[in-house]
């Protein structure tokens, strides 16, 4: 055994006793793996490595940070409470569009900061409780708003993975729309139909059935809490509606999305007529706007919570850092490398399919970094821009896997039923899992035949 697989060896051990047995933070996981490896490969006293990887992704993570503060802007503003209100109003019977809408609101935030976490932090728990009271049995509406927190992170325009997996190989976050679109487009609508299929108060949690076939309704007031009526209060619960639209200067509430993604479509079919200002910028001008757009509401403390809450994304993506910088140093990053190029391509798109969600079920950004990259390279063959695109969705699935399962527990969290709804929404989930994995390599290695239906 060479020094370079010994480092790697005690590298991911660390890295996974720290994360899983010791239920560490990714972040505090991959760093003290990282240091851990630096002694192993005797370069102890060059710390400052650990200092050069934690900067190694600094672009993702101001992106990470200007979006989570506009999103949190967006919620402060009372903006993201209106939307659901009116999806409530519009779609409160009809469970196809109301679960297609909830779809889309769900993964607005992961589309905008490439964070799973993000869309379950926001949106997913306004989500939740209306589908739950609109007759969606609260298990699958959990595994579904789950879902849509996993493709929100995966579609465009924002997809970290794609970025972290692009860096290492000096490959531009350009080219992404199509191929991601592709790969989650068909995902969303199946999941929407699946998560209609079922009827109420079927395959949900014993102690809430009850709640999606008594004849209430769920009216979303201007809180954003979404509570069972009885049919006598619609009247009055439209009026306070009303009230809360006229509150928020009525269509104004979508202006702040509408700048945001007005400026990225833009750039794009501009063919550089029009210079890039780039991604923070973008997020900063729409947290701007939103100050005009809603609630009144404190930007500073917007601000501060909002980078709070990216603050455990960021920390991952600087350990990550850390960890491959490591990696080169140590040559564990060639020996990966070299060892992938020596899998038969047949059996490439089966060890993509396996390691890829498994290493991300402890952190998707340290999956996209320490395996995405070499399997990126082993299959040179392909178009790596969608190669990519697909080994950035294997990754998210981990958000969705134990032992962390960072989405099903934020997801339960917000639904307030804690572990029991937690075990449950990720066996709900496995089913979907599999089928985005199915996906993922199906779209990544036809590519050539599905570009020519396009």
């Amino acid at each position: 055994m060479g020094p370079e697989t010994l480092t790697f060896i005690i590298m991911i051990a660390t890295f996974l006793v720290l994360g899983t047995a010791l239920r560490l933070p990714a972040a505090l996981a991959t760093a003290g793996a990282a240091l851990v490896g630096l002694v192993a490969c005797g370069e102890a006293a060059s710390l400052h490595h650990l200092v050069e990887g934690a900067f190694g992704y600094l672009d993702v993570i101001i992106v990470m940070a200007t979006a989570m503060v506009f999103m949190k802007a967006l919620e402060d503003a009372g903006i993201l409470e209106e939307i659901s209100t009116q999806m409530v109003r519009r779609f409160a019977t009809r469970r196809v569009p109301l679960a297609l809408a909830s779809m889309i609101l769900v993964m607005l935030p992961g589309m905008l900061t490439g964070s799973s976490t993000a869309a379950a932090l926001t949106t997913g728990r306004f989500v939740l409780p209306v589908l739950v009271e609109s007759g969606f049995p609260p298990v699958r509406a959990g595994a579904f708003v789950a879902l849509g927190c996993l493709l929100g992170m995966i579609a465009p325009p924002v997809n970290i993975p794609a970025m972290i997996i692009g860096s290492g190989i000096d490959m531009p976050y350009v080219g992404f729309d199509l191929p991601l679109l592709v790969m989650v487009v068909p995902l969303a609508i199946a999941a929407t139909l699946w998560a209609s299929a079922v009827p109420a108060g079927q395959g949900g949690d014993r102690g809430s059935r009850g709640q999606g076939g008594t004849g209430s309704r769920c009216v979303t007031g201007c809180g954003g809490d979404a509570r069972p009526r009885r049919r006598g209060t619609d009247r009055r619960e439209g009026s306070r509606g009303q009230r809360c639209g006229q509150a928020l200067r009525g269509g104004l509430v979508y202006l702040p999305l509408a700048v945001v993604l007005g400026l990225m479509i833009v750039v794009r079919v501009s063919n550089g007529r029009i210079p890039d200002p780039g991604l923070p910028f973008i997020f900063a001008a729409g947290t701007l706007v939103t100050l005009f757009c809603g609630k009144r509401f404190s930007l500073w403390k917007s601000v501060v919570e909002g980078v709070g809450l990216a603050l455990p994304v960021m920390g991952i993506l600087v350990g990550a850092g850390m960890f491959v910088q490591v990696m080169t140093l140590s040559g564990a990053r060639g020996l990966l490398v070299t060892g992938s190029l020596d899998i038969p391509g047949r059996f490439l798109p089966l060890v993509a399919a396996v390691v890829v969600p498994a290493f991300g079920a402890v952190s998707a950004y340290a999956s996209a970094s320490v395996m995405g990259i070499p399997l990126v390279l082993a299959i040179a063959s392909g178009n790596e821009i969608v190669t990519a695109a697909g080994l950035s969705l294997l990754a998210g699935i981990g958000d969705l896997l134990p032992p962390i399962a960072v989405v099903p527990t934020l997801v339960s969290q917000a639904a307030g039923k804690g572990a029991r709804l937690r075990s449950s929404i990720i066996a709900e989930s496995i089913g979907p899992v599999v089928v985005c994995i199915a996906w993922s390599v199906a779209v990544a290695w036809l590519w050539p035949l599905v570009a020519k239906v396009l």
